[in-house]
């Protein structure tokens, strides 16, 4: 893989393997398997894989909390093996577990995090006011943080990972339990940070379809691997750009034999449940279909009729599919640097 320069990356991985070793009758583990990427300066780098992937054994390496078995990473600059230290103030980390700072008001929690990042105590103080309103937190801010709701605990904790702008920030999964709207406001957070300080952002969430229009960049890990690397727009175009046609009937209502006969012609068709369907198209198939759905099912029969391109989990489930029927296959879109 060709490396870009030094002044435009702020993660390099080379060669990277962490390896369990075994434990009476099972076998060693291994974790990440010969693993080389770069995270670019100011990025939001998506981290994407199913429950034991190796993203957080990944992450904890990063960040310097644990040892690799063998290989390279560098962090700033900052060899992370060697001076692990060093990457601490750099960075900040929200891991789904609880942090630190449990029986203190959440207004105190923020400022000392802030204290602790090196600024300030007026700066520090300034940046908490800025992110109570930021996050609407105003109502529980003199309250505990061990006393919160899920939902108001995660939000005080992404408070306290951008205490200090850090250089990097570390992200797994940031809106778990929260509301839709509290999510969007996560997300439109990150974006406007990275945006507009040039924060560098790992990004490690199961919620791709939000994620989407956060991300500049993903990887899918797979096994300990990285089986894909690349922009959603490289992904989508090396994995397949077909569009997906849903219907909704009416209730009480379902195609006929024939008419499933006729959408299978064009593309795979998923009955997903009561009146709803899903056919998968070739953009070139977009006006045949759409017109055998206007002439042959009718508008009046149907509750909603959308087209719409792939999204990035429709990509990331077809990626993460092939690679389990083809585990030997390893892939990768698009130029990486």
């Amino acid at each position: 893989m060709k490396l870009v320069d030094d002044n435009r990356v702020s993660i390099r991985v080379t060669d990277l393997r962490r390896v369990y070793p075994a434990k009476r009758k099972q076998l060693e583990v291994v974790a990440n398997d010969g693993l080389t990427f770069e995270v670019r300066r100011g990025e939001v780098f998506g981290l994407l894989g199913p429950n034991g992937a190796g993203k957080t054994t990944l992450i904890l390496q990063l960040l310097g909390l644990a040892r690799p078995t063998s290989g390279h990473i560098w962090l700033e600059g900052i060899d992370v093996v060697r001076e692990p230290k060093k990457v601490k103030p750099l960075t900040s980390y929200l891991p789904q577990s609880a942090l630190p700072m449990r029986f203190v008001a959440v207004e105190n929690a923020l400022r000392y995090t802030g204290r602790l990042r090196g600024q300030t105590a007026e700066a520090a103080r300034n940046q908490t006011e800025e992110l109570i309103c930021e996050l609407d937190l105003t109502a529980i801010r003199k309250r505990n943080v061990q006393g919160l709701s899920g939902g108001m605990l995660r939000l005080t904790h992404f408070a306290m990972a951008l205490m200090g702008n850090p250089q990097v920030v570390v992200l797994d999964e940031p809106t778990n339990e929260l509301d839709p709207s509290r999510r969007k406001l996560v997300w439109n957070m990150i974006a406007q940070r990275n945006r507009q300080l040039g924060m560098t952002c790992v990004l490690v969430t199961h919620n791709v379809l939000e994620a989407e229009k956060v991300v500049q960049r993903v990887a899918v890990m797979r096994a300990g691997r990285m089986i894909a690397l690349g922009t959603p727009g490289e992904l989508k175009a090396r994995f397949g750009y077909a569009i997906r046609l849903d219907l909704h009937l009416q209730e009480g209502l379902l195609l006929s034999a024939q008419d499933c006969s006729l959408l299978q012609e064009f593309g795979r068709l998923e009955h997903l449940d009561a009146g709803r369907y899903r056919c998968y198209l070739s953009p070139l198939q977009v006006a045949r279909v759409a017109d055998l759905v206007a002439t042959r099912i009718g508008f009046e029969k149907l509750e909603d009729f959308r087209l719409s391109p792939p999204s990035l989990e429709d990509i990331y489930l077809d990626i993460d599919s092939a690679y389990a029927s083809a585990p030997q296959e390893l892939v990768a879109a698009g130029p990486r640097s």
